[in-house]
């Protein structure tokens, strides 16, 4: 009697164990694979050393008019890109960031095609965090001369001694405190072309090929990846006392 309850169940328990089979081995393939390749990844270089063998063509669609157009190098030791980022960031600025991070942020789209990653969303990120605290240095002043105009119709505005300041973004902007001048000035003056991974158009003709807006977009890169590393605070910090603080002197 018993046995023949037991048979009853046979059917269901059978079509219970087909349907978990593909999930079983899926599974067991993944965990045996990741186990395999847990190992390798240790032991391999990090991504911004060389390019990712995923992202080799078979073969070379990159043709240049000029062979001498194909001709950059750009740096690869350590050492000297820490020496930057103390240099803009103060002593202990290499450490402020990891090292992938590191050199993901002086990284532009020309080089190696891409592959290794760029700073685009990072310099998005730094050129908000400057414009934001630019913005805050010209309202902290005191309201500047020609901010406030006459109304036409005579009306009163209201007035208040905090509200004041806000008018100074009518004569003066944030580019007027960080322009694209100025930011490659200071990043000339740290080190940064020297360190920048980017392919010129004309290696022989630096300037047509756009070196202050890459450099700039380093820059700004760096600053974006503080902010997100650390959180404004940090970066509000670092702006106003390695960047604006710097900028007068130039100035």
């Amino acid at each position: 009697m018993s046995l023949r309850r037991c048979r009853a169940h046979f059917p269901r328990a059978r079509h219970t164990i087909r349907a978990l089979t593909p999930s079983l081995r899926t599974y067991a393939t993944e965990s045996t694979t990741e186990s395999a390749q847990a190992p390798l990844q240790e032991s391999s270089p990090p991504r911004w050393s060389q390019t990712p063998a995923g992202m080799k063509a078979p073969m070379q669609l990159d043709f240049a008019k000029s062979f001498k157009n194909k001709i950059w190098k750009v740096n690869n030791d350590p050492a000297k890109l820490d020496n930057m980022y103390n240099r803009l960031l103060g002593p202990g600025g290499s450490k402020m960031l990891p090292e992938e991070l590191k050199w993901l942020a002086v990284t532009h789209k020309s080089f190696d095609q891409g592959r290794r990653g760029f700073n685009d969303k990072l310099a998005l990120m730094g050129r908000l965090t400057l414009v934001m605290e630019a913005t805050k240095e010209i309202v902290s002043k005191p309201p500047l001369r020609g901010s406030r105009q006459a109304d036409e119709f005579d009306r009163a505005p209201f007035e208040h001694e905090q509200l004041a300041p806000v008018d100074n973004l009518s004569v003066e902007g944030p580019k007027d405190v960080v322009g694209k001048e100025k930011l490659y000035a200071l990043a000339s003056d740290v080190g940064v072309l020297a360190v920048l991974r980017w392919k010129p158009r004309l290696p022989e003709n630096l300037k047509s090929s756009g070196v202050e807006v890459v450099v700039n977009g380093a820059v700004l890169a760096i600053l974006g990846a503080i902010t997100l590393q650390h959180g404004s605070v940090v970066a509000s910090r670092v702006v106003r006392e390695r960047i604006f603080a710097r900028l007068a002197k130039i100035d």
